[in-house]
């Protein structure tokens, strides 16, 4: 389906803002890394291939799904109508929970818990997570334009509350899971909620989902692997 040249254009300005708002509030933290070589903890920020696996095939197979006319019908589709066949009242409670994982590391972390870095650290990794996140999210939504199942809107593909639940659950793992196994399974299946919520309030389709969920995952690996060489 085509979309109207003012459709593309106008979400591009909010892509900006939003940006530009996460870059600021980085750059300062960042600038004040500088006075010390390394970050304040010896977490291991490498990336490995085996960690790129599973938010590689999240993404790949959302894709495979959206865009192959066949497992779109049997599978977008199907799920959709499916979960919409007897009608529902809608509860969008994923409005509220996408936050809950991102959240649960600050308010851990103010309860005592134990992180693998220090606030700083943390503010400055998370901000950065935050910023693949739009910059992903936006980017695709409005380069892409696929229409949501609902129909009318060009800006289904990947799921942007999904994503933002994956990147909170993966920075609550990362910064709790090897010592706290509990915190990182609770982030996660919070995430999951959220992107089942989603179709089941017939806003994404599954594969939107499948993305997003892959995405966020991507977004948090990539800021931690990246942080060494901004020289927190």
């Amino acid at each position: 389906m085509q979309m109207t040249a003012s459709y593309i254009q106008a979400p591009l300005p909010a892509l900006l803002r939003r940006a530009l708002l996460v870059a600021a509030l980085l750059w300062p933290l960042m600038a004040a890394g500088q006075r010390s070589d390394t970050l304040t903890c010896g977490y291991d920020h490498s990336l490995t291939w085996n960690q790129t696996i599973a938010p590689t095939l999240l993404v790949a197979g959302g894709a495979v799904i959206a865009y192959t006319p066949s497992f779109h019908d049997n599978l977008d589709i199907d799920l959709r109508d499916w979960l919409q066949q007897d009608g529902h009242k809608r509860c969008e409670v994923e409005n509220y929970l996408q936050y809950v994982p991102i959240s649960s590391v600050v308010l851990l972390k103010a309860c005592g818990l134990e992180s693998r870095h220090n606030w700083r650290d943390m503010v400055c990794l998370g901000a950065g997570s935050a910023l693949f996140t739009v910059l992903f999210t936006n980017g695709l939504k409005y380069t892409i334009g696929k229409e949501r199942p609902y129909g009318g809107v060009f800006n289904s593909f990947p799921s942007g509350h999904t994503m933002t639940a994956f990147f909170g659950a993966e920075m609550l793992r990362r910064e709790y899971g090897e010592e706290y196994p509990g915190v990182a399974i609770a982030g996660y299946a919070v995430a999951t909620g959220v992107g089942l919520m989603r179709m089941y309030n017939n806003r994404h389709w599954a594969s939107d989902v499948l993305a997003g969920a892959g995405l966020g995952i991507l977004s948090t690996s990539l800021m931690y692997w990246l942080a060494p060489y901004l020289r927190f």
